[in-house]
Order: structure tokens, then sequence, then C-alpha cells
């Protein structure tokens, strides 16, 4: 920018639309010197400045450079280098911009780099499941422990005196599935609190009202914080859960294998890569399928690479094909029993 400041001053007999260029490159140089001054203040051992002064900084900034997008005059603008995001020149990108910095100066929050370690326990799991963890790894740990436990009898030898018990077949198949929301799902959930708590004392606790800014169709811009993004993870990931619960009950009632369970659940799990459901076929039954919701973070942002319902709509597909799949379980074991 400097360089093209001093070629435009050099010229003498500028027309009228260097010089409008050059304007543009002073106010530039304005907003982007005091952005880089508080930025040093504020990342200094002792500051001088606060981060709400950084945001506002950043928004007088984002407002500028939207205020030139919708005025069609996008040349020669130069837009933030963000570590954890790919520069958005359209007109939907700077209007995220603006919106996410307007509300971190409204809430006194500094930003946070979605690619930073080190960063308080609130934003941190968020944070992981958005860019680091895959969904698909954790239903595959789910679906091997599932696979273990509906196919426990055959391994162990005890099959033939489970069959022979007095009991309901389906009662019992139930009763195993409660197993696995009363161990499985609780130890999960542990497993998450004790890295929240690592991290709370070691970074600090954040605040769960940090935004996550996003599109929900492509036009409008909207607000979540994090709080009500793993609120709804949480919920998506319960669903997709029970959804694989009752495929591999399904699968144990023909094939007590654990290698063939495993292989059925990893062949679903495959439907949910962006390959598969991205592709053009899969892009016409997606929204249908329990796969097409198995990107959790990228169905709760509207960011599937297919096209799918709401997030409500996603959670009512995996729980309806769980109770279609319990019920073909209960109508095989009720015809088992009979015959």
């Amino acid at each position: 920018m400097t360089g093209t400041i001093k070629t435009l001053e050099k010229d003498h007999a500028k027309t009228a639309k260097q010089t409008a260029q050059l304007n543009q490159k002073y106010t530039q140089r304005d907003y982007l010197q005091e952005i880089m001054t508080l930025n040093a203040s504020v990342s200094s051992p002792v500051p001088m400045n606060t981060p709400t002064e950084l945001d506002q900084a950043l928004l007088k900034y984002a407002r500028y450079n939207l205020k030139k997008t919708r005025q069609g005059q996008t040349d020669g603008l130069v837009l933030i280098d963000h570590p954890d995001r790919p520069t958005d020149p359209t007109l939907l990108g700077q209007q995220k911009e603006v919106t996410f910095y307007r509300y971190l100066a409204l809430h006194h929050l500094r930003e946070l780099p979605l690619t930073q370690t080190d960063v308080p326990a609130a934003a941190y799991l968020p944070f992981q499941f958005l860019r680091h963890v895959s969904p698909l790894l954790i239903l595959g740990v789910f679906a091997l422990q599932l696979g273990q436990l509906f196919t426990t009898e055959k391994r162990t030898g005890t099959i033939r005196f489970m069959n022979n018990l007095p009991v309901n077949k389906l009662a019992l198949l139930t009763a195993r599935m409660g197993t696995v929301l009363v161990l499985t799902l609780p130890l999960f959930g542990l497993a998450l609190l004790t890295v929240y708590l690592i991290v709370g004392f070691k970074f600090g606790w954040g605040n769960w009202q940090y935004p996550l800014v996003y599109s929900p169709d492509g036009r409008h811009v909207a607000i979540m914080t994090m709080a009500k993004f793993m609120g709804l993870l949480i919920l998506i990931l319960l669903a997709a859960v029970l959804f694989m619960m009752m495929l591999s009950a399904l699968v144990s009632l023909f094939s007590g294998n654990f290698g063939v369970n495993l292989a059925v659940c990893a062949a679903v799990l495959l439907f949910g890569t962006n390959q598969v459901a991205g592709s053009s076929v899969g892009r016409g039954v997606a929204r249908w399928l329990p796969s097409g919701y198995f990107d959790f973070s990228g169905v709760i942002t509207h960011q599937t690479a297919w096209p799918i319902l709401s997030i409500a709509g996603g959670i009512v597909v995996l729980l309806a094909w769980a109770a279609a799949l319990y019920g073909l379980c209960a109508v095989i074991v009720s015809r088992r029993q009979r015959l």
C-alpha cells in the first residue's frame, strides 16, 4: 500500500480516478495503522488499550469495506487476513465481518482465532469440534463400543444359553441398548468435562457468549453463541448415537460377528463423507438419510456440501430412522420367538 501511495503522489498530473484511488489509499492506511497500533498495544505485556478499543477499530474498518462493497467499489480494497478462515470479498462476507466485530465490541470480547490453541475453556471445546475433531471419528468410536456390546454373546460363547432364557428377547435387546445410554454416553460426557476443566485451569474459563457468525441461507447473517453451538451439537450427537445403536442392534440379529457389525457401521459412516454425500447422487438423497447429518458442525452452521433440512429437521430424520430400525428389530425378534 505504501508503494502505491508513493507512486500516485509522484504523479503531478493525476486523473480524477487516480485522485480518488489515492484518497482511498490514505483512508485505508489510516484505518490499518490504527488497527496495528491497537493490536500491538493490546498484545503487549503492559497493555495501554483494551480489546474493546481494538474491536471498535476493526468494526470501523469492516463498515468501510462493507460500504465500498455495496457501492461496487471493490477494486483496491484491502481486506484483513484472518488465520482461521479464508478472506471473503463478497457482500455476505463483509456483512459477516461487521456483524462479528459489532458483537465483540458490544460484549467487550476479544477475537479468538479458531486456529489458536491456548484459548479459554468455553471456546476450546467448540473450536475443536469446528476445526479439528471429525464427527465421523467420534461415531466410529461409538460403533466400536456398540459392536462389542451387541456381539458379546457370540464372542464369549454364551449365545445358546441366552437364547434358552425364559425372557422376552426384545426386552433383552432393549436392556442392552439401555446399557449404552447408561454407560457409554456418561463416559463421553465425563471426557468432555475433564478436558473442559483442564483447559479452564490452564487458560481460563472464557465466555460462553462468544459468537459464531454464519449464514443460515446464504443470504442473511446470523449469530450463534458457543453455548448454543455446544447445546445443539450434543443434541444431534445423541440422535446420531441412537441411530448407530439401532443399526448395530439390527445387524447383530443377522450376524454375531464383530467384524461384520463394524463393517456395516463403517459403510454407513462412509456415506457421511464429503466425497459420497457431496457427490451428484448423494446430494439428491442426503437430506433424507441419517448420514447427511453426521457432519455436526457443518449441519449446525449450514455449511455442508450437500442440501440438508434445518437442524431440528436433521434431528427428526435421525430419530425417525432410529425408531424405524428399532421397529424392524422388534418385528424380527417377534417372528423368531414364534418359530
